[in-house]
């Protein structure tokens, strides 16, 4: 059995070092196989070259990087994808809890077959060494107050930075988090229990460290606006899971999308015609070709069937494919399939539009490594998807319950950190990245 111990470590070159000799010189007279992934996402100080020399001289150190920011849930979830241990560890880089905790963790993931181990300092057996300033207790506990009224999840410590799970628990959860910050632990914690994974709480040795950069108030408000999210998340009218998104497509009618941008419900029409507006407006005037992946009612092709532009076009719908038959037939080429199988060869299109499609594709990388793939060289791709945000977490709730009835599949929103980090990771530069219709959809201009 092996181990990846995850350090997220953003501008900690004056920690980072101890944190790696510490646990190094203590795993290292283990009977245990492990590795130390240290994730270095947007520092700007030495952290990077510090790790980067360190692990030149020790195997079982790896560096990841990114460029941007992703926040500490964004930096694990980074790590996570290098890690080739069964379990993951995840500890702050001041090694508040010491490594010491480790095997005793091991062994209580093995005897309560726990997916998911939440470290915590308030169970009757945790041991603290050094207390925190009395402030931080105050907001400390009034945080996990406030989390297990509104969710009802009884954990006594959510925020203790020491978290063990099973690798591939966090990969089947992957696609539902969408809390990046520090609030990252409710998200898990919320995600795991909906999709029936076990979690147990494990006392800890603790001790307050100095040093930290947090900004513990601007921390608070930030923690509780996405505790808010996730409360949110829950009240929405959840649509049923579907193992074949083409069948639940089939039962769409294929016109729906043009009735809804002729709605008499205003602000339903016009948000149909603004997003659409958006997308057309941005598509380079350059460009020979278009392809829209998920074409729906084909209201991209309304605003583009008396240009020059050749239109492609697919969808998985059957009655999406009969309405945009009939009515571009002669304008577009159109074909019937998903976002991850596009049936092109490469380097074909001058411009792919992507419009509220990711957040329904059970693997978003893929359908991005698929568009990328027949894009042109320096060709243009144009993003919407829903933001999360708590103006979109009440909008959506809101929705969901005043709707007659759902016409969209389970869906999962993504945070502009999210989507960033997937184009870039797929080869993509980023020339426009922005919110709009009231901070509810993300808007992307990349290009390959």
């Amino acid at each position: 059995m092996k181990i990846s111990v995850i350090l997220p470590a953003h501008n900690e070159e004056k920690r980072i070092l101890n944190a790696l000799v510490e646990l190094t010189s203590y795993l290292s007279q283990q009977r245990i196989q492990y590795e130390i992934i240290v994730s270095t996402d947007g520092s700007t100080d030495n952290t990077e070259s510090i790790v980067s020399k360190y692990a030149q001289e020790n195997p079982h150190v790896v560096l990841v990087s990114f460029p941007e920011r992703l926040g500490k849930g964004g930096g694990i979830l980074n790590a996570a994808h290098s890690a080739t241990g069964e379990f993951l560890i995840i500890m702050d880089v001041d090694l508040a809890v010491p490594p010491e905790l480790i095997p005793p963790t091991i062994l209580q993931i093995q005897d309560t077959n726990a997916d998911i181990i939440f470290g915590s300092r308030n169970l009757r057996d945790s041991k603290i060494l050094a207390q925190p300033p009395f402030y931080r207790k105050i907001l400390g506990k009034g945080f996990n107050l406030f989390f297990r009224i509104l969710l009802g999840i009884k954990l006594h410590d959510t925020q203790c930075g020491y978290k063990a799970i099973r690798k591939n628990v966090l990969e089947l959860l992957e696609r539902d988090l969408n809390i990046e910050g520090f609030a990252y632990d409710i998200d898990l914690a919320v995600k795991a229990k909906k999709h029936g994974y076990k979690i147990v709480e494990m006392p800890v040795t603790w001790s307050h460290m100095e040093g930290s950069k947090v900004n513990v108030f601007k921390q608070t408000y930030e923690m509780g606006r996405d505790l808010l999210i996730v409360w949110l998340e829950g009240l929405k009218r959840e649509a049923s899971p579907q193992e074949n998104l083409g069948a639940f497509y089939d039962s769409v009618p294929g016109d729906v999308y043009t009735r809804a941008s002729k709605t008499w419900f205003l602000p339903r029409r016009w948000w149909h015609e603004h997003k659409n507006n958006t997308l057309l407006e941005a598509i380079p005037p350059e460009s020979e070709s278009v392809f829209d992946v998920g074409f729906g009612s084909g209201t991209l092709f309304e605003g583009l069937k008396d240009t020059d532009i050749q239109l492609f076009g697919l969808d998985l719908g059957s009655d999406f494919i009969k309405h945009v038959h009939s009515e571009y037939g002669d304008r577009a080429s159109i074909f019937q399939s998903d976002a991850l199988h596009i049936p092109l060869r490469e380097k074909m299109m001058d411009s792919v539009v992507c419009s509220e499609v990711l957040e329904h594709v059970p693997d978003p990388m893929k359908a991005i490594e698929e568009i990328y793939r027949i894009l042109k060289p320096r060709g243009t791709l144009l993003i919407t998807t829903p933001n999360i945000s708590l103006r979109w977490t009440i909008l959506e709730a809101l929705w969901t319950r005043v709707r007659r009835e759902l016409i969209e599949t389970e869906h999962v929103a993504f945070t502009r950190r999210r989507l960033r980090y997937n184009l870039i990771k797929s080869g993509f530069k980023i020339q426009e990245n922005r919110v709009f219709m009231f901070g509810c959809l993300n808007f992307v201009v990349a290009k390959k």
